[in-house]
Formats: structure tokens, C-alpha cells, sequence
């Protein structure tokens, strides 16, 4: 119990599997259910903390963590686990937009793949419970409104869109209804869709209400840290003599809008900069 409380990057990949000692020979349950223990007592610590653990964990490990996920068939388990939270709370945009050669990208065809092999196995669903469901749903969800639709098969997609708002309707008031609603939105790439938000309202209510507008929201905040300088206070997004914003050397991650606000920010980044493994 007590190693559980020495919390670092190398410990989360290890319950993974990414680092071979003595904690990643233990079974797939253990390992999940060890993992998840330590992210619980992660995020109870100060966000400052919890970001310099997600930063180093993306920067050294991510290439490994999708290649982990592409050798396993199974599309819930520990490394989804870890990369939804990588995703959903560090967002590491750099590694998933501007690297286009990188395995990541094609990490979202390969969940909905995975995704559509579970709703197509009655057994499979039932299994499923609602955290899994919420976890995975709002793994998918990053990835959708970050990287768009356009890779998403149209077999995956129909069988995903069948199954969806089952989903939804099992799980009322958890996360897992709210994040199905929003896959749905936009696999849909429907203005108009809206969703129930079950969030809201206590179970059974029907409630709807537009979601586009507040996705769209979401996708301009989390891609403000890649284009918009990350000075104190400062929302330029072009360098004082109008060219593009300069990046971190090291991280290749935060931007900015010239010399003066990179020195200015530099205290508050260091401990979040890594130089990225690919």
C-alpha cells in the first residue's frame, strides 16, 4: 500500500505495463486496479503537482503508451485508463496535432474500431459498466473534437451510433450518459443535434439542449494553449512583429509572443517542460 503513495511517472507506466519491473507482472486486474488507486490519490494532490506528473508521463512515454494500446485488443483496460486521463486533463495538442506521422492520430480509428467490436457483442455491453463507459466515452470524445471526424469508418460509426444512446440510457445522471451524448453529437456532424443531459436533470427527465455551442467553446479553449501566447495576461497570437509565435525549445509546447513573456512565464513552465520523446 505504501508504494502506492510514492507517485511518479515511472509508477503509472509501470502498473501500465510500459516499464518491465515487478509491479507490471502482476495481472491485468491488479495492475488496474492499482493504477487507478494512484490516480485517485494524484488528483487529491495540487493541480501544479498533478500537471508536472501528466507533462513528464506524456513527454517520455506517450509513444509507448500507443503502442501498447494498439497491441492489445481489448478497447477498455489500464493504458486506456491512463491516456484518457493524459488526454482529457493534460491534453498533450502538440503530440496530437502537429505530429501527423506519429501513431496518436490513428489511436482514435483504432478506439472506434475497438469500440464498435464491443457494441456489437451483446455480451460485451452488459459486461460494461458505467465508469467504463464514462472513461472510454470521454476518451472518445477528446479525441473526436480535437481530430474531427473525417477517419471515422462509416460501418464504425453506424454501429456506434446504434449503440450510443443504449448506453446513454443505461447509465442516467452518471458520466457516461453525458459523454455517449456528446459522441454522438459529433459522429452526427450535425449542427443541429442536441442531446440529453442527464448531467442536469435527475433520471428519467427528458431534457435537451443545443450542445454544438459549447463543444465548439471547448475545442477553442483547449487549442488556445497551442495559439495564443502563454505570457502572464497575454492573449496575443502572433509575435509583436506579426509573425507566428515562437515555441519552447524544449517542449515544443508553449508558445509565445517574444522574448520578454517566454522569460516572464519561464517560472511558472519549468516544471511542466519536458523535451518530448519523439
Amino acid at each position: 500500500m505504501n508504494t502506492l503513495w510514492n507517485i511518479t511517472p515511472e509508477s503509472l507506466v509501470t502498473w501500465v505495463g510500459v516499464l518491465n519491473v515487478d509491479g507490471s507482472r502482476d495481472s491485468p486486474e491488479a495492475r488496474s486496479a492499482s493504477l487507478k488507486a494512484q490516480l485517485g490519490i494524484l488528483q487529491s494532490k495540487p493541480m501544479a503537482f498533478q500537471m508536472k506528473i501528466y507533462s513528464e508521463v506524456a513527454a517520455k512515454y506517450l509513444p509507448s503508451l500507443v503502442d501498447l494500446f494498439r497491441q492489445r485488443p481489448e478497447a477498455l483496460g489500464s493504458v486506456t485508463t491512463l491516456m484518457n486521463v493524459l488526454t482529457t486533463t493534460y491534453v498533450p495538442l502538440p503530440y496530437v496535432q502537429d505530429h501527423p506521422h506519429h501513431a496518436f492520430l490513428r489511436v482514435q480509428v483504432l478506439l472506434l474500431y475497438k469500440l464498435s467490436a464491443v457494441a456489437s457483442s451483446d455480451k460485451e455491453i452488459s459486461a460494461m459498466n458505467a465508469d467504463e463507459v464514462g472513461e472510454v466515452g470521454q476518451w472518445l470524445w477528446t479525441l473526436l473534437l480535437l481530430q474531427g471526424v473525417q477517419d471515422v469508418a462509416e460501418e464504425d460509426k453506424t454501429i456506434l451510433l446504434q449503440n450510443l444512446p443504449i448506453w446513454g440510457r443505461k447509465f442516467p445522471g452518471r458520466l457516461a450518459s453525458d459523454t455517449t451524448g456528446r459522441c454522438q453529437a459529433l459522429l452526427n456532424d450535425d449542427p443541429s443535434v442536441l442531446f440529453y443531459s442527464a448531467q442536469i436533470l435527475p433520471p428519467l427527465s427528458l431534457h435537451f439542449s443545443a450542445m454544438r455551442p459549447m463543444m465548439q467553446g471547448m475545442k477553442i479553449m483547449l487549442e488556445s494553449k497551442l495559439d495564443k501566447c502563454g505570457g502572464p495576461g497575454c492573449t496575443r497570437k502572433v509575435q509583436v512583429d506579426g509573425s507566428d509565435l515562437s515555441q519552447c525549445g524544449r517542449c515544443k509546447s508553449a508558445v509565445y509572443c517574444g522574448v520578454a513573456h517566454q522569460k516572464a512565464a519561464w517560472a511558472t513552465h519549468k516544471p511542466n517542460c519536458f523535451a518530448p520523446a519523439f
